[in-house]
């Protein structure tokens, strides 16, 4: 009996000594190992690729406002519609994004994306009656269909509440432009607490410059989005590497 009542007291000084306290605080302050995390977004695009597609229109000849036309009723009033402005963009401005990240200790990160991209229609008109007429202008109406996918890998700095980066990007988009593959960089700025799920992002896309080539003295342009949304990361492997 006092042999035990003996060792419990020699165990209880061992845990109090300041070197089992040390060993505690070493453990405690130990740096924890790389981690993973996935994330989904959802989100919009405040200004598109159709933005950069109208533009593009334009310049090429086809922003041609389409004049006001007239009829006439049974007692001969003119009823008149009003002028339509030309490009004209149809689609959704929404899109969902997902990614994963690798995170280090100090405050660094790399994140893989993969998105969709705006998608929609552009349609333009040139002034096929004007004298002389334009040489670009071999039709009325040009309707312009574009959308796709896009990847990008971003290296990622943290201070406080605020994440950073910036990285390399591929567009692999579905329209008749040449070349329809574009390389881009991505800017991304995500505003997110641990242990809070939840983050908002913000990116700005830029890619290189496509065109036409069935069409003599069109420019080309350079695709580019801002995009905005709220997303969701969860965190795993947080204890190992």
């Amino acid at each position: 009996m006092k042999a035990t009542v003996l060792l419990v007291l020699v165990g209880s000084l061992v845990l109090a000594s300041p070197g089992g306290g040390h060993v505690s605080a070493q453990e405690a302050s130990r740096a924890p190992g790389p981690t993973w995390s996935y994330a989904f977004d959802v989100g919009g695009f405040l200004t598109g690729n159709g933005k950069a597609i109208r533009q593009w229109l334009s310049a090429n000849a086809y922003g041609a406002t389409e004049p006001r036309r007239c009829t006439f009723d049974s007692l001969f009033r003119a009823i008149c519609d009003d002028p339509v402005g030309y490009p004209k963009t149809s689609g959704s401005p929404f899109a969902v994004m997902g990614s994963i990240r690798r995170s280090f200790p100090s405050r660094s990160a790399f994140e893989l994306f993969i998105s969709m991209e705006q998608s929609g229609q552009v349609t333009g008109r040139c002034d096929d009656l004007a004298s002389p007429k334009d040489p670009r202008c071999s039709d009325r109406f040009m309707d312009v269909s574009f959308g796709g996918a896009s990847f990008a890998l971003l290296g990622e700095v943290s201070r406080g509440w605020a994440h950073v980066g910036a990285g390399p990007a591929l567009l692999l988009a579905n329209w008749d432009m040449t070349p329809s593959h574009l390389a881009g960089v991505w800017f991304d700025a995500t505003v997110e607490r641990d242990p809070i799920p939840f983050f908002i992002r913000g990116q700005y896309r830029y890619y290189t410059a496509t065109g036409v080539e069935w069409i003599k003295g069109f420019s080309g342009f350079h695709p580019s989005s801002l995009f905005v949304g709220l997303g969701l990361r969860t965190h795993l492997n947080n204890g190992g590497s």
